[in-house]
């Protein structure tokens, strides 16, 4: 029987050495740390893995960002009669997405766990406010859309938890983006293909030489997910056709010159501009933490304003990503350096900004 692993496209080089590198820890309890860009199969890889390692248990995703650093210890111990992601997750998986995206106190919490985990998997721990000690079985899988050197330098990730992953034999494994295994494109496309016709209940083929040209000489800043949510358009758009040529393709795919990994801007006083985000990272407050948020990931910015007031009064900014998640809170940045058609180096306040959206 076919498994995720199994959708997995190991034929460029970049991907082989993935495969190399995760194939003699996948039926073990090892820790894996996935980096890598946003959107380049972090978090199929990582189910993927589970559904092979033969781990009866549930695969459980946790956000690192939606952690709050008071109460991240008892979400996966639990408290007293009620458990918690643990006990959830028994003979399971945890994966915890974009960890470098999370507060030090939380980071610490997790290296707690895992410094507490057997080799094999078995955890020891005791409820808050219980007495009874409990034992689990879990598997912890990391990911991070950071550059891993980056992210240590910056402190977006403690070294420590790093070292601590090694040490106790895990692995840190790069995925590549798909910029670097366009051998791939073929082979991923025919699986969307496969995906989408039972979904819609379609008969679509394969793709034309022209197509495929096209799809390979595309940048895809979005990596896999902007791949896949391209093959869809084309599913939901031409619902006649059977086979699918470049010219159902995306404009800004067609002619990558145009867009790029540019945003459209506009601002409070209605100013609109096309621009690159230069600036590497935001400095985001949210409701109970301060996070680094990877400029690359950001797929639309939006201003919410409470309109309780006249005029209405600024309450936060809506950060939707690329991998479909979305972050509320304020820009701790004083300036942002946009690369413009009249500026290479254009700072704006991000105060003023009305909405960005992934051109």
């Amino acid at each position: 029987m076919e498994t995720l692993l199994d959708k997995v496209i190991f034929t460029s080089e970049a991907m082989q050495a993935v495969h190399k590198d995760i194939v003699p820890y996948i039926e073990s309890a090892a820790t894996v740390l996935f980096w890598g860009e946003t959107g380049s199969g972090m978090g199929f890889l990582a189910r993927a893995i589970h559904a092979a390692s033969g781990r009866p248990g549930k695969f459980l995703t946790i956000p690192a960002f939606s952690l709050d650093e008071e109460t991240v210890k008892q979400q996966f111990i639990g408290v007293e009669d009620r458990p918690g992601w643990l006990e959830e997750a028994h003979k399971g998986t945890i994966f915890i997405k974009r960890i470098s995206e999370s507060t030090s106190a939380v980071q610490r919490t997790l290296q707690y766990l895992l410094a507490n985990r057997s080799v094999d998997g078995r955890l020891p721990f005791t409820r808050k406010g219980g007495t009874e000690t409990l034992e689990v079985n879990v598997r912890f899988i990391f990911s991070m859309a950071h550059e891993l050197n980056i992210a240590l330098q910056d402190e977006l990730v403690q070294r420590e938890a790093i070292e601590a992953i090694k040490r106790r034999g895990g692995r840190i494994i790069r995925m590549p983006a798909l910029q670097e295994r366009k051998q791939d494109i073929a082979h991923i496309a025919q699986n969307f293909i496969t995906d989408f016709n039972q979904r819609y209940n379609r008969h679509i083929t394969g793709i034309t030489a022209a197509a495929l040209e096209v799809l390979e000489r595309y940048i895809w800043p979005g990596n896999v997910e902007e791949f896949k949510q391209a093959i869809e358009n084309v599913f939901t758009q031409y619902p006649d056709i059977t086979e699918i040529d470049q010219t159902h393709l995306p404009d800004h795919i067609i002619n990558p010159e145009i867009t790029g990994d540019k945003h459209r801007f506009k601002f409070r006083d209605n100013a609109k501009f096309l621009g690159k985000i230069l600036s590497p990272l935001l400095l985001i407050q949210t409701d109970n933490k301060k996070l680094r948020l990877n400029t690359g990931d950001i797929h639309e910015i939006i201003r919410i304003e409470d309109t309780d007031f006249a005029p209405p009064k600024f309450k936060h900014f809506v950060f939707r990503l690329k991998d479909g998640s979305q972050i509320a809170g304020q820009i701790l940045d004083k300036k942002m350096d946009i690369d413009t058609s009249f500026d290479r180096s254009y700072q704006i306040n991000p105060q003023d900004i009305s909405s960005v959206y992934l051109a």
